[in-house]
C-alpha cells in the first residue's frame, strides 16, 4: 500500500513539474530530477556512514527519495533527511513525499524549509551546519534572469561562510564567495554552498551542467573542487533522454570534503596527486527502468554500476559505457593555465609565494611535456601519439593571432537595414527592421558599411552580395544637435594615420595593422553634416518609439546598451550623440571568423576584403603578422588539428549545437609552422586539386609541425585519421546521432 502512494505521489511530481509555464521554469531553474537520475547518483554517493543528507534545492524531492531508497535496499533506516526549496508548491511535495517515505519507519527523520537556500534565515534553521551528504540538483539560471538577485545571493553566501568557517580556510572559502564571476549562472554559488554544507570527510553530491567545464566563470568551481575536495567521479550524460529540456549536457560529480588542515593549503604547495574515473554513458547502456540497466544487469544495476565505477577497472568494459582516468594534477594545471590571470587565483595562489618558485608555478615557468599535454581538452590525450612534440605546441596568442567578437550595436533592429539599390548620385535605398515599418529610407552612401550579419548570409557573402548594411552615423548629426556641434568646433580636427587606439599603436610597424586601423575608425576628417531629412526624420522616430515587449516603454535611444554611446564633448573630443556608433574595433574587421553557435563542423572563414564588418554571431581571428593572411589563417584553423580542438574545447549546447566564443577559441594550442609551411600552405589552397586531397595536404603539413622530423608519411596520415575519428564522435555525441 505505501509502494502504491510513493508511485501516486512520484507521477504527481512529474505532472506538477508538467503544468509549470517554461518560462518560469526557466526562470527558476525548476528541471526536476528524476527518479532514473536521482537513483544513479544516490548509489553514486552514498556509503555505510551516510546518516546525515541535505539537498538545498530539493525541488519535488527526487534526490531524498532515491537517497532513501538506496539506503534501505542497504538494509539501513538510520536516516536524517533535511531539504531546502525555494518554491512553496516544490516544498509542499516534497514535504508530503518525505512524510511517506519516513511512515513506519522510526529511524528515518526529516525536515522541509520552505525559503531560499543562499539566506541565512534558511540556513539558521538546519539542525546543524554540515551534513554526510550533500545532494543536489542546482538552479541553471543565467545571471540576465537573476532580476537583482545576485548580490543578495553572493552576500547570503559570504555570511553564511562566516558563521560556519573559522581559521585560515574561512579566507579560501570567502574569496571564492567574493571573486565568482557576476556573470555566472546560479550554479555556480550553488556548487559553492552545497560543498560548504558537506563535513569534513563527508561526500557532495551534484547533478550539474556540462558547463562547469567549459564556461571561464566555471573555473572556479573546478578549482574549489581540487582544493577543498578530492574527486572521485564524473559521469558523463551522452543520452538523449536525462534532460531533454535543458539546453546543455549533464554531468553527475561526486567528491569527498577534505580537512580543512589540508584545504588551507595552496595547490602549488601540493606534491602528490590523484585521479578519479570520468565514464561516459551512451544510449546502449540504459534499460527501460535504469539509464545503466544494460551495462550493469541485476535487481539493482545502479549498485552494480557504482561499485564498477569505483573500482576504474578498465579491464571490465561495459556495453554502452566507455570509462577513462582524468588526472588531478592535469586539472591543476588546466586550470592555471586558464584562470591565471583571474583575481582570485592569484590571491589564493600566489605566484610570487616560496611555494610558487619551489614547484615551478611562477609566471615565467616554462612548461614541461605533461603540462603541455594538460593544456589539451581532455578528449584529445588519448588520441595524440606519444612522440607528439609538446614543445612546438604555443597558444595561438603566441603565434600572434587574436581572437575576439564581431560587432555589436546594442540595438540592431535600428542600426542595421537592408540595401535595396544603390543609387549612382551617392544615395542608396535601403529598408528598415520591421519594427519601424519596415519604412523605405533614402541614405547617403557613406552613411552604409556592410555587415556579414548571420549565417544564412555566408552564401550571398561568397557572391559579394552581402545586402546588410550599418547605420555609420558617425559623419552626420541630427539638427538640432548642430549646436553642440558648433560649440566644441575645436575639437574637430584632421586625424593623422599615426592616431589612433592602442591596439593600432602596437600595431604600427605593420601594413595590415594600420590598413585594419584606419578601415576600423573610419571618422570624418571635419565638422558633423546636417542629417538629410528623411533620414532625420527616421532617427527621431526611432528616439521616441517604445520598443514592444521592453520594460517601462523604453526607446531605442534609452537602452542601456546604446546610452553607452553618448559622449559630451570635452578637450580635444568631440561629442557622441546616441545614433551614433563607437568607432569599429580590429576585431569587426577580422582576417578569419567562424560561428558563434553552429550545429554543423566548425569552419573557418577568410576575410580578405577588410571593408566588410563582421557580427557579433562570429568569433574573429585577426593578426599583424605578414605571415598570417586570411587564407592561411581560414586554412590552418580548417585542418583537422583545430577541428577537433574546437569540437572538445566549445560547450554543447540543446539541440546539438556548439558554441564558441572567443575566449574558447584563445584557449587553442597550436603547432610552432616551421618558413615553409606557410608558402606550402598558400600553394595547397591556391590549387585546383580536389577538395578532399586539399583538405589531406594542409592537414599533413599542419601535423608534420608536431611530429619529428622524418616521420613517415604513413604515421602522420593516421594521427590524422585518429583525429578525425575523435572529431566525428565528438560531433555524434553533442547531435546525439548514430555515428
Amino acid at each position: 500500500m505505501r509502494d502504491d502512494v510513493l508511485a501516486r505521489v512520484r507521477e504527481e511530481a512529474r505532472t506538477f513539474e508538467r503544468t509549470l509555464p517554461y518560462d518560469r521554469r526557466k526562470a527558476l531553474g525548476q528541471f526536476f530530477t528524476g527518479m532514473k537520475v536521482s537513483r544513479l547518483l544516490a548509489h553514486l554517493a552514498i556509503d555505510d556512514n551516510t546518516k546525515r543528507v541535505l539537498d538545498p534545492m530539493a525541488g519535488g524531492g527526487d534526490l531524498l527519495d532515491a537517497v532513501c531508497e538506496s539506503l534501505k535496499e542497504r538494509g539501513r533506516n538510520n536516516l536524517e533527511l533535511d531539504a531546502i526549496e525555494i518554491h512553496s508548491g516544490s516544498a509542499n511535495l516534497c514535504e508530503r513525499r518525505l512524510q511517506i517515505l519516513s511512515n513506519g519507519h522510526d529511524g528515518v527523520g526529516f525536515r522541509v524549509i520552505h525559503g531560499d537556500a543562499f539566506s541565512t534565515r534558511a540556513h539558521k534553521s538546519l539542525p546543524g551546519n554540515t551534513y554526510d551528504l550533500v545532494i543536489a540538483n542546482p538552479p541553471y539560471v543565467r545571471y540576465q534572469a537573476l532580476n537583482g538577485r545576485g548580490e543578495s545571493v553572493r552576500c547570503g553566501l559570504e555570511q553564511i561562510i562566516s558563521e560556519v568557517l573559522e581559521g585560515p580556510i574561512r579566507d579560501v572559502w570567502g574569496t571564492l564567495a567574493a571573486c565568482y564571476s557576476g556573470h555566472s549562472d546560479l550554479s555556480v554559488p550553488a556548487w559553492i554552498l552545497c560543498g560548504l554544507l558537506v563535513r569534513p570527510g563527508g561526500r557532495l553530491a551534484m547533478v550539474v551542467p556540462a558547463t562547469w567545464r567549459s564556461r571561464a566563470y566555471a573555473d572556479i568551481v573546478r578549482y574549489l573542487l581540487l582544493r577543498a575536495f578530492a574527486l572521485e567521479l564524473v559521469i558523463e550524460d551522452t543520452h538523449p533522454g536525462w534532460f531533454p529540456d535543458a539546453l546543455v549536457g549533464t554531468h553527475l560529480v561526486v567528491a569527498r570534503r577534505l580537512s580543512n588542515e589540508v584545504a588551507a593549503v595552496p595547490l602549488m604547495a601540493r606534491t602528490s596527486w590523484s585521479e578519479n574515473p570520468w565514464v561516459q554513458v551512451w544510449r546502449e547502456a540504459a534499460s527501460a527502468k535504469s539509464l545503466v540497466g544494460g551495462a550493469a544487469r541485476g535487481g539493482r544495476p545502479e549498485a552494480a554500476f557504482a561499485s564498477w565505477c569505483r573500482s576504474g577497472d578498465l579491464s571490465d568494459p561495459r556495453p554502452g559505457v566507455t570509462l577513462r582516468m582524468s588526472s588531478h594534477r592535469r586539472e591543476w594545471v588546466s586550470i592555471r593555465h586558464r584562470a591565471g590571470r583571474s583575481h582570485w587565483l592569484q590571491k589564493l595562489e600566489p605566484s610570487n609565494s616560496p611555494a610558487s618558485r619551489k614547484f615551478g608555478m611562477s609566471a615565467k615557468h616554462c612548461p614541461d611535456r605533461e603540462e603541455m599535454l594538460a593544456r589539451l581538452p581532455d578528449p584529445l590525450r588519448d588520441v595524440v601519439p606519444k612522440n607528439l612534440l609538446t614543445e612546438a605546441l604555443r597558444s595561438i596568442e603566441e603565434l600572434g593571432i587574436k581572437t575576439g567578437q564581431g560587432l555589436r550595436t546594442g540595438c540592431n533592429r535600428f542600426f542595421y537595414v537592408r540595401l535595396v539599390e544603390q543609387l549612382p548620385n551617392g544615395w542608396s535605398t535601403v529598408v528598415t527592421n520591421p519594427l519601424f515599418g519596415p519604412r523605405t529610407l533614402r541614405v547617403p552612401t557613406t552613411a552604409l558599411r556592410p555587415v556579414l550579419h548571420r549565417q544564412t548570409e555566408l552564401d550571398a557573402w561568397r557572391r559579394a552580395d552581402v545586402r546588410t548594411r550599418v547605420l555609420d552615423l558617425r559623419g552626420w548629426a541630427l539638427p538640432e544637435d548642430l549646436k553642440t556641434v558648433a560649440t566644441a568646433f575645436h575639437a574637430y580636427r584632421p586625424k593623422g594615420e599615426g592616431e589612433g587606439s592602442r591596439e593600432e599603436e602596437e600595431g604600427r610597424g605593420e601594413k595590415r595593422g594600420v590598413e585594419r586601423g584606419k578601415q576600423a575608425k573610419g571618422e570624418c576628417k571635419g565638422v558633423l553634416r546636417r542629417m538629410p531629412r528623411e533620414l532625420a526624420e527616421h532617427v527621431r522616430y526611432a528616439a521616441n518609439m517604445p520598443i514592444p515587449g521592453a520594460a517601462n516603454g523604453r526607446t531605442v535611444s534609452t537602452l542601456s546598451a546604446v546610452r553607452t554611446n553618448v559622449r559630451p564633448a570635452r578637450a580635444n573630443v568631440p561629442p557622441r550623440f546616441w545614433y551614433m556608433l563607437p568607432d569599429f574595433a580590429p576585431r569587426h574587421l577580422p582576417d578569419a571568423f567562424v560561428a558563434r553557435v553552429l550545429h554543423g563542423a566548425p569552419q573557418v572563414h577568410a576575410n580578405p576584403d577588410p571593408s566588410i564588418l563582421i557580427d557579433a554571431n562570429f568569433s574573429t581571428f585577426r593578426s599583424d603578422e605578414p605571415q598570417w593572411l586570411p587564407e592561411i589563417l581560414a586554412a590552418l584553423f580548417n585542418s583537422v588539428w583545430f577541428k577537433v580542438l574546437m569540437e572538445a574545447t566549445g560547450t554543447r549546447l540543446g539541440g546539438g549545437a556548439l558554441k564558441l566564443e572567443a575566449s574558447h577559441l584563445k584557449r587553442l594550442l597550436a603547432p610552432t609552422l616551421p618558413d615553409e609551411a606557410y608558402a606550402s600552405l598558400g600553394a595547397a589552397i591556391r590549387s585546383e586539386m580536389p577538395s578532399k586531397r586539399k583538405r589531406m595536404k594542409i592537414d599533413r603539413i599542419v601535423l608534420r609541425a608536431l611530429l619529428p622530423t622524418g616521420t613517415p608519411l604513413a604515421e602522420v596520415d593516421s594521427f590524422a585519421s585518429a583525429l578525425d575519428l575523435r572529431r566525428r564522435q565528438l560531433h555524434a555525441v553533442r547531435r546525439k546521432i548514430a555515428l
